[in-house]
């Protein structure tokens, strides 16, 4: 159910840019998450889709007045309980990220969870002017501020300005956080394939899915903080069940997106590796 319909000032745009933020149990951060997607300076239009996932908390409440104040960019999306899925043995926001995607009608989609926020505001302005530059280009990446490790870089990131062609990201399983990605809007190819719907972390689908397209391109910027949380369904798995969910993963993304085997072996036996050394560096 869309919050407060579908005939809003925001409803009236045509924006380049949708912006989606899946939110649950955090009442603490949204409103510093919203504040600073609001604080975007673009010479465009864009929209903010926010999929409040029936919390427990106050996230409900603060989500709806922010949809009243701000009419012209939010478009709120009121979840109930009977649309969760369950990954894991424990409530996963499956769904309302995918309706979240499925209805962002930009050109160009960024996802900010809400207990993450923007640190940029000309964020979506700058990777906006690339991405229309870059043709080729199908996913852009800036850097991340990682909450509880300031000083660790996020995964796969590089030195400087890069444009990844699509040959070279053949052994690169990601990169980045998907708090500073923006995607072209592709969702209707990617919801034809069915590992949208499989027990594997959405933001692997995202990459390995863009990743097939075309370029990855990386700027050098920080425009996001991620507030790491380490009681995810999947981060919360610990030694064998979490490596068990990583060959599950490898498993889906060979079989849905990439279908290379010398790309599956090659994850298989660096999980494989990893998991032998935690176990040798445990006793």
């Amino acid at each position: 159910m869309e919050y407060l319909g579908d005939q809003k000032a925001v409803n009236l745009t045509n924006p380049l840019v949708s912006i989606c933020v899946p939110t649950y149990q955090h009442g603490a951060y949204i409103s510093d998450c919203l504040t600073s997607i609001l604080a975007q300076k673009a010479d465009f239009d864009y929209e903010i889709l926010i999929g409040e996932d029936d919390s427990k908390d106050d996230t409900r409440e603060i989500c709806k007045v922010f949809a009243e104040n701000y009419q012209d960019r939010i478009r709120l999306f009121l979840r109930n309980e009977e649309d969760e899925i369950r990954i894991l043995g424990r409530k996963a926001g499956r769904l309302n990220h995918l309706h979240l995607y499925r209805d962002a009608r930009g050109k160009y989609i960024c996802i900010c969870d809400g207990d993450d926020y923007w640190s940029d505001s000309q964020k979506i302005q700058r990777q906006f002017d690339f991405m229309e530059k870059c043709p080729d280009c199908y996913l852009c990446i800036t850097d991340t501020v990682i909450g509880l490790h300031p000083n660790q870089k996020p995964p796969g990131i590089p030195e400087g300005l890069r444009v990844f062609k699509k040959n070279e990201l053949k052994k690169v399983f990601y990169m980045g956080h998907i708090s500073s990605w923006m995607m072209r809007n592709e969702m209707h190819e990617l919801f034809k394939n069915p590992i949208v719907k499989k027990r594997i972390p959405l933001d692997q689908v995202l990459f390995s899915f863009y990743k097939s397209l075309g370029d990855v391109a990386f700027l050098p910027i920080i425009t996001s903080y991620y507030r790491y949380s380490p009681n995810g369904v999947y981060l919360s798995q610990r030694g064998k069940k979490n490596y068990k969910g990583l060959y599950r993963s490898s498993w889906y993304l060979f079989k849905y997106i990439h279908h290379d085997k010398i790309l599956f072996l090659r994850a298989i036996l660096y999980h494989s590796r990893r998991y032998v050394s935690s176990l040798l560096i445990s006793k």
